[in-house]
């Protein structure tokens, strides 16, 4: 009995150091699937490998439904496929008549799928106020969420190019983030007879 017993150990552990191949007869590491592989949870071990010289990396996101698998990222494998981070530039001819206000553009954004935050601006011409010149112009400039889809607004409220300057053009960059990958928090504030306040406890931590 305890022979068989050692051989079964011996057996064993030579089928353990060797290398397993699944839908594949050339197994490259312990484990290699050729193929779709579901799991239920999967620990890493730490420190984690370092890739060797010639080996890259990739990054790996959720398809969409119905498919909602784990693939690797790449962003030519579909037309106009979101990445898990982007980066979209719009630039927007205001109104002749009042030269710098975008009240709302539809960014056709889903605000369901997409986080957006205004990162930086621009815009083309100066602006100035006709009641006193020593006012500094401050623009108004927000993404919001209506519709399902994100909108835009931008203007220098109470201020205006000169009217013999040509219509002025915003310069929105956005940074849209897929909400699978962000987490968008919400807390109001009321600071009531006080200048200072804080929040009740941290909204992250």
């Amino acid at each position: 009995m305890t022979k068989i017993i050692s051989a079964a150990l011996v057996i064993s552990a030579a089928f353990m150091n060797a290398q397993v191949g699944i839908n594949t007869s050339k197994p490259e590491k312990e484990l290699s699937v050729n193929g779709t592989m579901k799991t239920s949870g999967m620990v890493f071990k730490s420190p984690m490998e370092k890739l060797g010289s010639d080996e890259n990396y990739t990054f790996v996101i959720k398809s969409p439904a119905p498919e909602n698998k784990i693939t690797a990222y790449n962003d030519t494998f579909v037309p106009n496929s979101p990445a898990p981070i982007n980066l979209i530039q719009f630039k927007i001819t205001c109104d002749p008549s009042d030269k710098d206000w975008v009240n709302q553009f539809d960014t056709k954004i889903n605000s369901k799928k997409f986080l957006v935050v205004i990162s930086s601006f621009g815009f083309t011409q100066p602006v100035r106020t006709y009641s006193a010149d020593w006012l500094t112009p401050v623009p108004q400039i927000f993404a919001y969420s209506a519709g399902d889809t994100w909108k835009l607004k931008a203007d220098y409220q109470g201020f205006a190019p000169d009217s013999s300057l040509p219509t002025g053009v915003w310069t929105l960059n956005l940074l849209v983030f897929d909400r699978a990958y962000a987490k968008e928090v919400n807390k109001t504030q009321d600071l009531g007879s006080s200048t200072t306040g804080s929040a009740a406890a941290p909204l992250i931590q």
